[in-house]
């Protein structure tokens, strides 16, 4: 059955989502759609902080450097710019309005450090509960016109003429619907899923990726897949994020025996970037050492940590001890749909924002606390956009955005075609539209015939945190060769949906990682060691229908170029 006509569908719930509709006027319906409860995201669990420059010995030039260090010469210096600005902004907001931001007994601003970062900036609420207290106080300031849908699942966008507007969509009775809006909003996070041991919530399955790959938007970046160094992990189950925050609190990183593994690796020791911390503990963890955090100088952990001392609780970790056993996990992709400063993506009508998105923010590995920033500021500049597109003064830049693939690409430097990108990733659904009772989308999925489980388990020996290309031609062979079922939308679950998404993205992350035969941030190849700033630098893999492209994106600049 079709529903009425609405201004703006918003998929997903997290804080990208809530900082857009927060900043909607009231004459612009929003309608949200969420696969679960309006409370899930990968947003609830963020334990860091938000980063931005307060104190008077720190500035906005020293945070974009720092970004820019992380990012591994990977980063749209623009877009760098632009959050780290408007982010501070939107920061300085939350302050004046007397968001409960942690203080100390005199009132002052607790600003903490984190890995990478070479100042105190991270802003907590909540000791390591930041993420969901921003959730609960942007949900609190939603406009009450705006429609929230809980436990419906996103089947497909509607793409008429170059233009999305709408989804197809099943509802929480089974039902499948079509919703049409004027603009959709894409801010489903990311893919945690794909792997064994990650700190995202179970809905994180790159359904949004998938959703707007499939209608023929871009993908690119997706080679880095951040691995956040400490995940609670114990007897091979994974509870939870450890903070970098405990890190930055005095906490050290150890093997069995109290050696510190950090020590003679980098500069920053503890606190280097998440992705160097992640290969030390891999390669620790390969040599058959078990790993762990000692936390005896962190004070008062219990009430600086909760959210962790309840996973310690939860996982029967003592933490009279003085130590947590942690593992690397996926945490966040770098990548994602390829969008401009604004959150558009190469089709009319159609954004992505937070983490769905990829705006060339983090380059090849995220500087911490830059997310909770990046969905602030993502959600508020794609609301400015579809505030000044409803009132006519400003005209969607999608076009440009398609035509240059990359925002600043001058050339396309290699194509592939392969079957295993352009053929079954990109043939994943069949649509039939039959006149019945109005238009009704008759959706076959192509479910894969394996499990979640085996699917996560090789992902997690293949394309992990060190990689190379014997693995990865076995991976691209073993998903590519894979039987599949054709199921209706009407019968599949939401399981099988999923399922089928993350092993159509499994093709497309693996074979990027494939191509790219360097090392640079979260992407690091055993077999090419190295960055190799020839023939990859301000290089972006993209995926479309159409193929695969690598192009030079002179958008990105390498960070020494920046501050010379």
């Amino acid at each position: 059955m079709e529903k009425g006509e609405h201004s703006v569908i918003v998929v997903g719930s997290g804080v990208a989502a809530l900082s857009l509709l927060s900043s909607l006027p009231p004459h612009i319906h929003a309608t949200v759609l969420t696969k679960g409860k309006v409370s899930d995201s990968n947003s609830i669990l963020a334990q860091g902080g938000i980063a931005t420059s307060y104190l008077p010995d720190d500035t906005m030039l020293s945070h974009i450097a720092d970004t820019l260090e992380a990012g591994a010469g990977h980063n749209d210096l623009n877009m760098v710019q632009t959050v780290i600005r408007e982010g501070k902004e939107i920061m300085l907001e939350l302050v004046e309005a007397q968001f409960p931001f942690d203080r100390d007994h005199d009132g002052r601003l607790m600003l903490g450090r984190e890995g990478a970062h070479r100042a105190h900036r991270i802003f907590h609420a909540g000791g390591d509960a930041s993420g969901r207290m921003l959730v609960e106080y942007l949900l609190q300031r939603i406009p009450r016109h705006v429609q929230i849908r809980e436990f419906v699942t996103v089947i497909d966008l509607l793409v008429e003429n170059g233009r999305c507007n709408g989804v197809v969509l099943r509802s929480k009775e089974g039902q499948i619907e079509t919703l049409h809006a004027d603009h959709v909003v894409l801010a489903t996070g990311g893919c945690g899923s794909l792997y064994r041991h990650h700190s995202n919530h179970q809905i994180a399955t790159g359904d949004g990726l998938m959703l707007a790959y499939r209608a023929g938007a871009h993908l690119t970046d997706l080679e880095f897949m951040q691995f956040h160094p400490t995940l609670l992990v114990k007897d091979d189950r994974s509870y939870g994020l450890v903070s970098e925050a405990v890190r930055g609190e005095g906490g050290v990183l150890i093997d069995e025996h109290g050696r510190r593994i950090m020590e003679g690796r980098h500069e920053l020791k503890d606190l280097a970037p998440r992705d160097v911390v992640a290969r030390v503990i891999h390669e620790e963890m390969q040599q058959g050492h078990a790993v762990y955090i000692d936390i005896q100088a962190c004070g008062e952990f219990r009430s600086r940590f909760p959210s962790i001392t309840r996973l310690c609780e939860e996982a029967g970790i003592e933490l009279e001890k003085g130590r947590i056993s942690v593992a690397p996990g996926m945490h966040f992709l770098m990548g994602g749909i390829q969008v401009n400063e604004w959150g558009e993506s190469g089709i009319h009508g159609l954004f992505a924002i937070g983490e769905a998105g990829c705006n060339g923010l983090h380059g090849a590995n995220r500087l911490a606390s830059n997310s909770l920033l990046e969905a602030l500021v993502t959600g508020r500049r794609a609301a400015m956009r579809i505030r000044a597109s409803e009132t006519g003064r400003l005209e969607s830049q999608a076009d440009e955005v398609e035509a240059n693939v990359v925002r600043g690409a001058r050339a396309t430097e290699a194509f592939t075609g392969e079957a295993g990108v352009t053929g079954e990733v990109g043939m994943a659904k069949e649509i039939e539209t039959v006149i019945a009772e109005g238009n009704m989308y008759f959706i076959s999925i192509q479910v894969p015939q394996t499990t979640l489980a085996e699917l996560q388990c090789k992902m997690t020996a293949a394309v992990a945190i060190e990689r190379n290309q014997d693995q990865l031609q076995n991976m691209k062979q073993w998903l590519a060769e894979m039987p599949t079922q054709t199921l209706k939308v009407q019968k599949i679950t939401r399981e099988q949906l999923e399922l089928a998404n993350l092993w159509q993205l499994a093709q497309l992350v693996t074979e990027s990682a494939l191509l790219r035969e360097e090392s640079r941030g979260a992407h690091y190849r055993s077999d090419c060691p190295n960055r190799d700033y020839h023939n990859w630098g301000s290089r972006q893999i993209v995926h479309s229908l159409t193929g695969t492209k690598i192009v030079r994106n002179e958008r990105i600049v390498p960070s020494w170029n920046v501050f010379s």
